[in-house]
């Protein structure tokens, strides 16, 4: 179980650094690394934030 929750905060923050930071400068070539990385940053603490309030909402109480 253990190793299904560290894939569940793991996979998001993977997901958007793939598509910020590797293809969003190769697909938009008007926005700078620096705009990239601060949507990336931000997006990703979006995420954390949300998965957080998912795991202990729903997914404590199951597990």
């Amino acid at each position: 179980m253990n190793g299904y929750i560290i894939l569940f905060f793991l996979s998001g923050p993977l997901i958007l650094a793939i598509s910020k930071l590797w293809l969003g400068p190769k697909f938009d070539k008007n926005k700078t690394i620096q705009s990239q990385f601060n949507y990336f940053l931000i997006e990703t603490m979006a995420y954390l934030v949300f998965a957080g309030l998912v795991y202990y909402l729903v997914l404590k109480r199951f597990y």
